[in-house]
């Protein structure tokens, strides 16, 4: 073992260990501790696989930990001005903007089961003050043959979004995710109901609030998705899915909007909408959004798609009169295990996972991904993305590089090329655009 990895002293030689095997049986020392001192009439079995966990021997009990890191650096490459219109965008960033270091995440999990009764708490230290830090906050119980949750979780709605942040193909999800038109509400605080139902289909419905902990309880969600594979065996996966949500919105809570971050997290922020800001009567903030999405996998190679359309009511006034508009969103994506591995299918979120790699030297993955988000109501009449300009676009194309270099670790290579169309102001007007590039690379660690 490579002696730069890390040094454990014990009471003769010394022995070599890496981070996230010292992370590992630290934990696994306070687990057993607390094993010990629950009650000399129990008795409890501690593993490591998956995370250090204790479990009590009738398995009526159980406690996990898991937690993640994942540190990422950007080179951010603005724009240059272009004489023929007012700089925006990236134009207008400084030299040093948009590029350096910053912790994504900071994951510390506890996942738990007290008979009938699971439990899972999640902080993110990276994300700034608590309580905003907590993640997914929430206790679950079987109902039926389904399962229902109550607490702080991600709602029912599209395949990227319901990816976990350790297994997504690329840094940033697409403009169909909280990232673009569910802007800030990746996490809600209500109630769900998941189930499966033989081995090909499944479906998760949910109310939840429009507020995520720390935030007063406010506005309303509600919605679901249902899930359908017609090919599933060893090689190959077929899937589709759809989702449907209403968000209503009101003063105290989160808005409903839809934006478009283009550049890589540390990029530009492009408002593509908020429900409620055109004035007229009030309590008219409103986002409805159908979504569809499709995947096949066969072998090493995954190709994956997903649409949505939104309508945000109540966005802009025409001649005084207030008008809603219609934001569309979609992308595609493929991705290719050139050391031969496949990806897995999770029947339980009905998403994508990551394998473990054949080879002691890792698992390389390419992948390329094309994404556009627009605005289709804005014109030089209509202004609902607040640009006095006749269009409102963003476009996206994403190439990466995977390297699973072992359960736990993996290096990310993105390289993003951009272009945010705002249109003209007028007749014979050029039209503008903003096209930076951007790379970005992760090291994420988890167990």
């Amino acid at each position: 073992m490579d002696k730069k990895q890390g040094l454990l002293l014990t009471s003769s030689k010394p022995a070599f260990i890496d981070m996230p095997d010292l992370l590992r049986y630290s934990a696994l020392a306070v687990f057993a501790l607390i094993a010990a001192g629950v009650s000399p009439a129990h008795a409890f079995r501690v593993s490591k696989d998956g995370g250090p966990k204790i479990q009590s021997e009738g398995g009526n009990f159980e406690l996990g930990l898991n937690a993640r890191a994942h540190l990422d650096v950007h080179w951010f490459n603005q724009d240059n001005v272009d004489s023929r219109f007012p700089p925006f965008g990236s134009q207008v960033l400084g030299a040093d903007e948009g590029s350096g270091f910053n912790w994504r995440r900071t994951y510390t999990t506890l996942t738990g089961r007290f008979y009938r009764l699971n439990f899972k708490f999640e902080n993110d230290f990276a994300a700034g003050d608590f309580p905003h830090t907590l993640r997914e906050t929430w206790v679950s119980t079987k109902l039926g043959s389904g399962l229902v949750t109550v607490g702080q979780f991600k709602p029912y709605r599209g395949l990227e979004e319901l990816t976990s942040s350790n297994e997504i193909t690329f840094m940033e999800r697409p403009s169909t995710s909280s990232t673009g038109i569910y802007n800030g509400r990746q996490f809600l605080m209500g109630m769900g109901y998941k189930n499966t139902v033989g081995d090909k289909f499944g479906f998760g419905v949910d109310v939840m609030s429009l507020a995520h902990a720390g935030l007063p309880i406010e506005g309303l969600t509600y919605g679901g998705r249902v899930v359908w594979l017609p090919i599933s065996d060893e090689n190959t996966t077929m899937h589709f899915g759809f989702s449907f949500s209403r968000d209503q919105a009101n003063a105290g809570s989160l808005s409903a909007s839809a934006v478009d971050i283009y550049g890589g997290r540390q990029g530009i922020r492009k408002s593509l909408g908020t429900a409620g800001v055109g004035m007229g009567s009030p309590g008219n903030a409103t986002q409805t959004t159908f979504a569809a999405e499709a995947a096949y996998a066969m072998g090493p190679v995954t190709v994956q798609g997903e649409y949505a359309n939104v309508r945000l009511d109540n966005t802009h006034l025409v001649a005084g009169a207030q008008k809603n508009s219609t934001v569309q969103a979609y992308y595609v994506q493929a991705s290719w295990f050139v050391t031969g591995e496949r990806a897995l299918y999770r029947k339980d979120r009905g998403t994508f996972g990551k394998p473990k790699p054949i080879s002691k030297w890792g698992a390389l993955e390419l992948a390329v991904r094309y994404d556009v988000a627009e605005n289709t109501t804005q014109s030089l009449i209509a202004d609902p993305c607040r640009t006095a300009t006749s269009k409102c676009q963003v476009q996206v194309i994403t190439l990466g590089a995977n390297w699973y270099v072992r359960p736990g670790l993996r290096f990310m290579l993105n390289y993003y090329v951009t272009e945010a169309s705002i249109g003209n102001a007028g007749a014979g007007e050029v039209n503008r655009k903003d096209e930076p590039y951007a790379i970005s690379f992760r090291t994420q660690l988890s167990f």
